[in-house]
């Protein structure tokens, strides 16, 4: 009894050697973590974004939410008709609470809804993509080039 004992430690500690020996990826920066990111992430072009923002983004439809990631400063200086504030900061911590999305007049986001985040030009949404993901969202999308590519599209759509 003892030596099975002794070999069911002897495995145990084998794996946790195996499962330490995992490191954790280290970037060179910013922008090489953003470039691995999207790899990992769906976007959606401005042509793509223009669809679905059709379908419901714009009438923030059931189902469909937008959400600008960037500063209150930035979102205040324009953004995109029917879209939330909630900063790549905090979003991961406010996506979930009823009080937040009490104020914006909107039901919690649910993990089938489609959510399409934004930035200025793509980068942080792209990190903010992957925490939502992670947080188990399926429909989650970056919009590639951001605030960017959209205003660059859509120069004379209105704008808040």
């Amino acid at each position: 009894m003892m030596k099975k004992f002794g070999v069911v430690i002897l495995l145990m500690m084998a794996m946790l050697t195996v499962l330490s020996a995992q490191e954790t990826k280290v970037y060179n920066g910013y922008k090489e973590l953003v470039a691995a990111v999207k790899q990992e992430i769906d976007e959606v072009d401005t042509e793509g974004f223009h669809e679905k923002y059709e379908e419901g983004l714009k009438s923030r439809k059931p189902g469909y939410i937008l959400i600008d990631v960037r500063t209150k400063d930035e979102y205040q200086a324009g953004h995109i008709p029917g879209a939330y504030l909630v900063q790549r900061g905090v979003l991961e911590s406010h996506i979930e609470k009823e009080a937040v999305w009490e104020g914006f007049r909107h039901a919690v986001p649910q993990k089938s809804d489609i959510i399409i985040l934004y930035c200025r030009s793509g980068s942080r949404s792209a990190l903010a993509t992957k925490s939502l993901m992670t947080l188990g969202y399926k429909h989650v999308y970056s919009l590639n080039g951001g605030w960017n590519a959209w205003h660059e599209a859509y120069p004379k759509l209105e704008r808040y």
